[in-house]
């Protein structure tokens, strides 16, 4: 049986952000969060010394495509509810669901 992969990108735009620190306090509490309710590794993607924007990535393995994209519904309702509370806005955010050997020759 050959694993289903699931990742969701997000282009971030932080709110109010007057130095890296402000920008890592941000991005580090939602990845932190989201590793944590959703059992998936989360990445700071960069860009490297923007205080204002941030891409963040999160991705998960299943057995079943319709596990993977069920998840990436709850990644993604979870990102616009912590939307709402006013720290960051999400510019563009993009999802995929592969299965893993469909990469390998």
């Amino acid at each position: 049986m050959k694993p289903w992969i699931g990742v969701a990108l997000f282009c971030l735009e932080i709110y109010g952000a007057g130095s890296l620190k402000d920008r890592r306090h941000v991005v580090r509490s939602l990845l932190e969060r989201m590793k944590r309710r959703f059992n998936a590794s989360a990445a700071d993607l960069g860009p490297d010394g923007s205080w204002s924007s941030a891409d963040m990535a999160i991705t998960c393995i299943g057995s079943s495509h319709q596990e993977m994209e069920s998840r990436l519904d709850q990644v993604f309702a979870f990102m616009g509810r912590n939307e709402g509370a006013g720290e960051f806005g999400i510019i563009d955010a993009r999802r995929e669901v592969f299965l893993y050997g469909d990469l390998q020759d």
